[in-house]
């Protein structure tokens, strides 16, 4: 097993006491696949690190895996690309199959593809993928592998230790977490297209963007995430609406009327100081919906 350490010639905003991480394995199942490869990247004494946590082959899997946790251990927080979903149950599943006793914490993580995914629409992306992301904020790699071919590689280097090969897979791997790095400023882009809700509490700043709604007949419900502050334990609950949080988000539940008007128009309201119409027959006023919730969100966080 080796140990690959860079020192980069560029600093990256890594928040303190995080780390970035990605990993590399023989398939896509960890009941019958291995992890082969661990990059993680971190800042030391004002530079950015780069470690790569590379098997010679899959026996050496437990040894990577505790070089990777000795490593990590002191650092609070991960951000991953589909770490949520993909990275942690993995490495869990291994840590567990190896009898280590550690186990990384979803909730610790910043996954950039749960942050972009409910705003692919409104980024005018075509999907969520690494290196669709990537384009979108002008990252040109030099590596041209996918994960698919970086797994038959690793198979001809086993075999062979062929250092050519072994070096298009570092490289995959190193431009993965490397330009991971980078893509937590996709945040700023978010909050600077989608007009957040900006808070002071408790002289905290607070920044709350709309993730998406649902409105039926009888209620509008709206997401908020959390981008920057936190708040914890929000449970007001009024005649005709609720406001909670939990994690890193924030919900607002409004109890809304239906009418009909003179032209029997169907139309769905909230009535405040006057009645504010959220959706006429099938055309959903979207301003009004946002508004709205803005309106009442602002009114009771800022009596806390």
């Amino acid at each position: 097993m080796e140990i690959i350490k860079h020192i980069c010639d560029d600093f990256i905003d890594i928040p303190k006491n995080h780390f970035v991480f990605d990993i590399e394995t023989t398939g896509l199942s960890p009941k019958f696949s291995k992890v082969i490869l661990i990059g993680i990247v971190y800042n030391e004494n004002n530079k950015t690190i780069i470690k790569q946590f590379f098997a010679l082959n899959e026996n050496e899997e437990k040894e990577l895996l505790l070089a990777f946790i000795n490593n990590i251990n002191s650092f609070e927080k991960h951000i991953t690309f589909n770490g949520f979903t993909f990275d942690i149950p993995f490495l869990n599943s291994r840590l567990k199959k190896h009898n280590i006793d550690f186990h990384l914490n979803k909730d610790d993580d910043i996954d950039i593809l749960r942050i972009v995914k409910p705003y692919k629409e409104k980024l005018c992306l075509l999907d969520c993928k690494l290196k669709t992301i990537e384009k979108y904020l002008g990252i040109d790699r030099n590596d041209t592998i996918s994960g698919k071919e970086s797994v038959e590689l690793y198979k001809e280097f086993e075999a062979s230790q062929n250092e050519t090969i072994k070096s298009k897979i570092l490289l995959h791997n190193y431009e993965d977490i490397y330009y991971l790095s980078k893509m937590l400023k996709i945040q700023d882009i978010i909050i600077k297209n989608l007009n957040p809700l900006i808070l002071d509490i408790n002289n905290q700043i607070l920044k709350l963007v709309p993730t998406n709604y649902k409105i039926t007949k009888t209620n509008l419900i709206m997401k908020y995430k959390i981008f920057s502050g936190n708040i914890y334990n929000i449970k007001i609950y009024k005649d005709n609406y609720s406001i909670f949080s939990e994690k890193n988000n924030l919900n607002i539940d409004i109890d809304i009327n239906k009418g009909i008007d003179s032209n029997n128009n169907e139309i769905l309201f909230y009535k405040l100081s006057t009645i504010i119409p959220l959706k006429f027959n099938a055309d959903i006023l979207e301003d009004n919906i946002n508004s709205l919730c803005n309106f009442l969100v602002k009114k009771e966080l800022t009596l806390i």
